[in-house]
């Protein structure tokens, strides 16, 4: 038993530095790419940002787009965190709506380029790359899950398709945004707008619109 205690304390440590590069260059992953972009984020650039050997990078990761698909999935959690801290219990999707929004963009304003860069379509580069689908599922997931819900519960028109309008959603905010930031709305002015938008769309007997 006592023979074996070096070899495990051996094994623990080894493991701890493996884990610490990991997340060093997962670290790296990110702010590379939200400062630069997918396209001209390469892997040695991230190796080298995280301050380990080139070929490091390979012990961890297969290439870019796993990185990248880890990157992406640990910002819908952060998203996701952070949204569900600030939705009180609500009564109604119309509610959801304003509350979602207020928190996405506080989250947005806190994390600049995060979202953008987390959303890119990686198709433009690689046709065949199937990535940016599956990113954006996760991240129009709480959006498909209240519609749902709220289509069960009778608050939606009929013919709403959950899955569809959740995509639809996370495109509108991610291109929507940044207009009303170019245009010089506040915060509460573009949760405003899109909430009355959404509410009429999706919503058959708004409660609380204005």
């Amino acid at each position: 038993m006592n023979q074996s205690t070096p070899v495990t304390v051996a094994s623990d440590r080894a493991s701890k530095r493996k884990e610490e590069k990991r997340n060093r260059l997962l670290s790296a992953a990110r702010k590379l790419f939200v400062n630069k972009g997918y396209h001209e984020t390469r892997p040695q650039d991230i190796a080298k940002e995280a301050d380990v050997a080139h070929g490091t990078f390979y012990s961890h990761y297969t290439d870019k787009r796993e990185i990248f698909l880890a990157f992406a999935s640990g910002a819908q959690e952060d998203l996701h965190t952070y949204v569900h801290a600030r939705i009180p219990k609500v009564d109604s999707f119309e509610e959801y709506i304003r509350y979602s929004l207020t928190a996405i963009q506080e989250f947005a304003e806190q994390n600049p380029g995060l979202l953008r860069s987390a959303l890119v379509d990686t198709k433009v580069f690689d046709p065949t790359d199937s990535t940016s689908k599956e990113v954006r599922t996760r991240f129009a997931s709480g959006f498909i899950k209240q519609l749902q819900n709220a289509k069960v519960k009778g608050e939606l028109y009929e013919d709403i398709d959950p899955d569809l309008i959740g995509h639809a959603m996370m495109g509108l905010i991610q291109f929507s945004a940044p207009m009303a930031y170019r245009k010089g709305q506040s915060r509460q002015e573009y949760v405003d707008h899109l909430s009355r938008f959404l509410t009429r769309a999706l919503v058959k007997l708004p409660k609380y619109l204005t």
